[in-house]
């Protein structure tokens, strides 16, 4: 059966049951994340305007992701991501990102500052530390993202190269599962949003494709964004930031995602 999430309450990831896996391992837990990432996203002046948490239904994978008061685009605003498990399926993960306004599709760039820590030492403490080395190069990033999104608008692309996007994201890099390939196809035939671009813009194609990874697992939502960033950037542009991208071990048993339950909370979260 695929493992589903659905987007939960704040109250819901801390009231989930920690895990008990050993000395070696060390718990990081999910409340502790989010009182951290207040916690660092307020000393660097920033001011969180919407938070979104999702989770399996068992609250042993979540993610939380918090938009923030930040960036003179009209169009893409800041965010900071962070991904966790209690079920040794994926390290913890975060990034800061950017969001579309329009349809709150992620960007996620490759080397925007990510970090990925095991559950093992003094993993809390470095947590504590890494997120706020992040944040204070926030803005930075944010740029970077601003400099990528025009540089994708000035893309013209034909018909045959968004299906030959399509098809290498499916079959060759095998980051979008079938269904989101069809829920692409229909973006590209009646867009359900307007991207402030030409339609046939590298950009809206973009769009389409995080639009279609909205039922991303928190497992695989900055890995799948960050692998589409860097290879638009790399296939039609100089790439601005490094490509390294979170990627969790082979080893890990991914959960399927074809199932997965979305919430409506009126944007569409991927």
């Amino acid at each position: 059966m695929p493992v589903k999430t659905v987007f939960e309450t704040e109250h819901y990831l801390r009231s989930s049951a920690l895990p008990n896996h050993g000395k070696s391992y060390t718990v990081i837990p999910h409340g502790t994340v989010i009182d951290e990432a207040r916690t660092q996203l307020a000393a660097a002046g920033f001011n969180i305007k919407k938070e979104l948490y999702k989770a399996t239904l068992t609250g042993d994978v979540a993610q939380g992701m918090y938009h923030l008061e930040s960036g003179n685009d009209p169009e893409m605003g800041l965010m900071f991501v962070w991904s966790n498990s209690y079920n040794k399926t994926m390290a913890f993960k975060c990034a800061i990102g950017a969001h579309v306004f329009i349809c709150s599709n992620g960007v996620v760039s490759g080397d925007l500052g990510n970090y990925r820590r095991r559950h093992s030492g003094s993993a809390l403490a470095d947590v504590a530390t890494s997120m706020q080395e992040q944040i204070a190069n926030a803005s930075k990033y944010y740029d970077n993202l601003i400099r990528d999104k025009q540089m994708l608008k000035d893309v013209h692309l034909s018909q045959r190269q968004k299906g030959t996007i399509l098809g290498r994201l499916f079959a060759e890099d095998e980051i979008l599962t079938l269904t989101q390939v069809g829920i692409v196809k229909r973006e590209l035939d009646k867009p359900s949003f307007n991207y402030s671009s030409n339609p046939d813009s590298a950009w809206d194609m973009y769009n389409h494709i995080t639009l279609a990874l909205k039922d991303s697992h928190p497992m695989r939502y900055l890995s799948n964004h960050q692998r589409v960033h860097n290879f638009f950037v790399n296939e039609f542009g100089n790439l601005i930031t490094k490509t390294n991208t979170i990627m969790e071990p082979v080893t890990a048993k991914a959960p399927v995602m074809e199932e997965e339950l979305v919430a409506d909370f009126g944007v569409n979260f991927l």
